[in-house]
Order: C-alpha cells, then sequence, then structure tokens
C-alpha cells in the first residue's frame, strides 16, 4: 500500500482527516511550543471537551446499564439491600457462623 493509496483513502473520510488533523496539531504543539499560551489554550479547551464527553458517556452507560436492572428488579419485586420494614424490635440481622471457625474468621475476613 503506498502513501498516495492511503492519503487519498484519509482525504475520502472526512471525520479521519479531521482527527489526523488534530493529532498532527497536537504532536507540532508539543514538539516545537509546549511553553506558548496557544498550547495551553489547546490543552484548556481539549479538557474541557473531553470532561463534558466523560461526563455524557458515563451518564449513558449508567442509565443503559442500571436502569434495566433495576426495572428487572423492581417488576421481580426483590430488594438485594432488604431494606423491608417489618415488626421487629430492631433491625438487627443474625449472620451465620464462618465455617471455618473462628480462628479462620480472623484471617480471612472476606
Amino acid at each position: 500500500m503506498s502513501i498516495d493509496a492511503v492519503v487519498s483513502w484519509i482525504a475520502g473520510h472526512k471525520l479521519i482527516s479531521f482527527a489526523c488533523l488534530i493529532l498532527l496539531t497536537e504532536l507540532a504543539f508539543r514538539r516545537f511550543a509546549r511553553e506558548s499560551a496557544a498550547y495551553a489554550k489547546w490543552t484548556a479547551f481539549f479538557k474541557t471537551v473531553g470532561a463534558l464527553w466523560t461526563a455524557v458517556l458515563l451518564s449513558l452507560i449508567y442509565l443503559l446499564s442500571v436502569g434495566p436492572v433495576s426495572l428487572f428488579m423492581r417488576l421481580r419485586g426483590t430488594d438485594l439491600l432488604d431494606r423491608e420494614v417489618g415488626p421487629e424490635p430492631s433491625f438487627w440481622r443474625r449472620h451465620e457462623a464462618n465455617p471455618l471457625g473462628p480462628q479462620a474468621a480472623v484471617r480471612h475476613q472476606f
């Protein structure tokens, strides 16, 4: 594959050519103008863009993963946190003893 074929392929895809332009600009700034005010503004702009996209993507991942699981659990009627309030005198729940014994329980707590 020749350089001309790669360049023509990149030129045909606008998003890839834009990404290559951004990459080359970043590399030029790092090589020739690391201490300049333009590079500081460039970096601040892309940090802002990164923070925005991080919030957007994490929100989407949360809504698309936790939302359906929560809906499924509510429709099924299960409560994994055992938050049901009953007529008990206290909220203390008895736990099962460690089958390895108390000394092993101290060494292997989790």
